[in-house]
């Protein structure tokens, strides 16, 4: 196999050799990008079909990759994004959340800023329309077993006396 010598080499080899190292290395993260989720429509998004959060839990191959609406008490705190409920039997996973590129344009001004204004280690009560995942490992250091991609936030509020949807 020949080896690639910069010393002693004529400057335009040189800039060539470094030119097309940069071309491949361009095209191999271009790639990498590309094979990401497809772009929820927001007709995807308003059609999501209401389930509860413990429904979800209990049965997660049943709403595996699906767009669903679901009622939850969203935490965040530094390398921590979940939701949970109070109201499933114990012990259940909490489930990854992370929003996706386009959530804001899809969420009202008022809701979408409680959600960015949320205080670390303060639960809110919200209404989220994503897709779920549980498929593999999610969040800080892989440590949860599902996934919530958040596509639009259609409340959120203080936490009280949760009650999940009906």
């Amino acid at each position: 196999m020949p080896m690639v010598r910069f010393v002693g080499s004529p400057p335009l080899s040189r800039m060539f050799l470094c030119a097309a190292l940069v071309c491949l290395v361009a095209s191999c993260i271009v790639r990498g990008q590309n094979t990401g989720t497809v772009r929820p429509s927001d007709g995807t998004v308003a059609g999501a079909q209401t389930v509860t959060y413990c429904d979800v839990q209990q049965h997660p191959e049943k709403y595996s990759n699906s767009m669903i609406r679901v009622r939850a008490l969203y935490e965040t705190d530094f390398e921590k994004s979940i939701i949970t409920a109070p109201s499933c039997p114990a012990p259940l996973p909490t489930t990854w959340v992370s929003f996706d590129k386009h959530w804001e344009s899809r969420t009202a001004r008022r809701v979408r800023r409680a959600v960015s204004n949320a205080k670390w280690g303060v639960q809110m009560d919200v209404v989220f329309v994503g897709v779920f995942k549980s498929d593999g490992h999610y969040g800080h250091m892989d440590m949860y077993p599902f996934s919530f991609e958040v596509s639009k936030v259609e409340a959120a509020k203080a936490s009280g006396d949760f009650r999940p949807m009906p």
